[in-house]
């Protein structure tokens, strides 16, 4: 599932994610926002953008729940869970930047506070976001993008036409403030198709293989 982490300067500040049980209050909400103060906030930043004729870009967060342990390779550079994520989310359109796990906030941790500890309850944390050397933790798999602002806007916009001269583009009629709203579903399908490949190659490769090793959830808070 995913939701909506950030539309313009307005950003969730609660810090929760929704659950697969909470798929109905994140579909019910106009912009899929889980966090009920910043969704009120988002609504109104994208009306006033929406009647200046501008847009908004917006940061999503897609998660994917029950994802078995040991998809990927930890020695392939093309079939690391990570890796493929990346260029599979970054190809829909207006996404300039995606993130795995706690991504660019990363860079202010400390290796004692980034990795995820493991006790025999399952996971303290979650930082690498279910992906570790390439492959699947079982924990849930969680990337972050980031959408630009769309260019089709009422605003004029200096540029050239087919000669090279200067002039003016305004787009009128169909005009969306945020294209953030709508890739959510798009994300959360290119999400699944990596990841089904991956289940399919795993079971190419692997076939009915067990191992004693248990599998790790989230331990509890």
């Amino acid at each position: 599932l995913s939701h909506i982490i950030q539309m313009g300067p307005v950003r969730a500040t609660s810090g929760a994610r929704p659950l697969p049980s909470d798929l109905d209050a994140v579909d019910a909400d106009e912009v899929r926002c889980f966090d009920p103060g910043a969704s009120a906030a988002m609504i109104d930043e994208i009306k006033a953008c929406a009647k200046d004729g501008d847009s908004l870009g917006g940061v999503a967060e897609v998660l994917a729940y029950g994802v078995p342990i040991g998809l990927g390779s930890h020695v392939h550079w093309d079939r690391k869970i990570d890796a493929a994520l990346a260029p599979a989310i970054m190809s829909i359109q207006a996404v300039k930047g995606v993130e795995i796990g706690d991504g660019f906030a990363s860079i202010a941790q400390r290796g004692s506070e980034h990795g995820d500890e493991m006790t025999p309850q399952g996971f303290v944390s979650n930082h690498a976001g279910g992906v570790l050397g390439g492959i699947s933790t079982g924990q849930e798999v969680r990337v972050s993008i980031a959408l630009k602002p769309t260019s089709s806007i009422r605003v004029p916009r200096r540029s050239i036409d087919v000669d090279g001269n200067p002039t003016e583009v305004v787009t009128t009629g169909r005009h969306d403030p945020c294209v953030g709203i709508r890739a959510t579903p798009i994300a959360e399908a290119m999400l699944a198709c990596v990841l089904m490949d991956h289940a399919l190659r795993h079971r190419a490769q692997c076939a009915d293989v067990r191992t004693a090793t248990p599998r790790l959830g989230m331990a509890a808070s």
